[in-house]
């Protein structure tokens, strides 16, 4: 039996971060089911519970060098973790983590990650030095490649899709019950820009004349919940805050009979694009960007851009349009979730390598 550690941000009740280790571990288990996958979690027993995996602590130095010491591979990622902007922790903390694996002879593999931003010179250094030692180099949009590359990695990088596109099912894409009111899904965050008044304009102006009843999903359980309250309370038509279940695969169906959707999160788009669901995606980082950069059918508007009419207007747009955005959306979502498994498979082709 191989051993697996994987680390990344995990038992923080982020949606989104939860959705990666879902995709990743039912990537690896349907392919090799006896691999023994351990996460460190900030909520190891919730961790293991949820996902039928093993889970040590994440602060526990303890516990992650028992694991690493059985470990074959060890996979960081996937989802943002080396970026400092939200602080100087990550990217020591992340790339540690990997340098711990390497000194007790385990493989090391960057799992589809989004790179950066990286702004400060020392966390451009070590990036570099230690990817270019990692087994393994995967990233999710080219904007990653070209920055890993501009910071001095030279190893080759795979140039992959985010691997919650694995969790893809088109059973969850049955034909839309019929309905009295256009709903639409919303999804903020707590950012620097003050874009909620704007944002809330918007809708009350696409709202205008239609029956529309609009859901706000917290992705974010304990950071997006004020957020929404503020924009629920700016809204003129019917709004609810919906709360999803915790379990990504759960969370994913509460989507399906959504008419459109407006995503700030990252994985609230990837949620909402896995659903066949038209969006107009609302930009705070390059992740973003680098997801709709093949989606050229879908708008896009930065935050600190954002205007109540140009809003209204693409909202207009993709809801005239919204069937025939459905059918092309569907396509994409296959390419995407086969490079998931095209990915995973290079993954186990290191573990394969790995004397037991």
């Amino acid at each position: 039996m191989k051993n697996i550690v994987i680390s990344g941000y995990y038992g923080f009740n982020n949606l989104g971060d939860e959705a990666v280790l879902a995709g990743i571990s039912s990537l690896l288990k349907r392919k090799r089911e006896d691999l023994k996958i351990t996460v460190l979690s900030a909520e190891p027993e919730q961790t293991a519970d949820r996902y039928g995996l093993n889970a040590v602590s994440r602060t526990s130095v303890v516990q992650i060098l028992a694991a690493l010491a059985e470990a074959d591979l060890f996979i960081s990622g996937g989802g943002s973790l080396l970026q400092d902007v939200t602080g100087s922790f990550s990217v020591p903390y992340y790339l540690g983590l990997a340098w711990l694996a390497r000194l007790q002879g385990t493989k090391t593999v960057y799992y589809a990650q989004g790179a950066g931003p990286l702004n400060k010179k020392w966390s451009q250094l070590l990036t570099a030095f230690s990817l270019n030692r990692f087994e393994l180099l995967g990233v999710r949009d080219q904007g990653s490649q070209n920055l890993l590359q501009e910071i001095g990695v030279k190893k080759e990088i795979e140039l992959t899709v985010d691997p919650v596109f694995a969790l893809y099912d088109p059973l969850n894409n049955l034909k839309q019950q019929i309905k009295g009111k256009i709903e639409v899904g919303i999804s903020v965050r707590p950012w620097s820009v003050d874009y909620i008044s704007e944002l809330a304009a918007a809708l009350n102006q696409f709202a205008e004349g239609k029956k529309v009843k609009f859901i706000i999903f917290p992705m974010h359980q304990g950071s997006d919940e004020e957020s929404s309250l503020q924009l629920q309370k700016k809204l003129k038509a019917e709004a609810e805050i919906c709360a999803l279940p915790p379990v990504p695969g759960e969370a994913l169906k509460v989507f399906s009979q959504l008419d459109l959707f407006v995503g700030v999160r990252l994985h609230s788009l990837i949620f909402a694009l896995l659903n066949q669901i038209p969006l107009l995606a609302l930009s705070y980082d390059p992740k973003i960007e680098g997801l709709l950069s093949e989606l050229d059918y879908l708008p896009l508007i930065k935050l600190e851009d954002l205007k109540a009419d140009q809003a209204a207007a693409e909202l207009e747009n993709i809801f005239a349009a919204r069937y025939s955005l459905r059918k092309k959306i569907k396509g994409f979502i296959k390419l995407k979730k086969a490079g998931a498994e095209d990915f995973a498979e290079l993954v186990l082709e290191e573990v394969d390598t790995c004397e037991s």
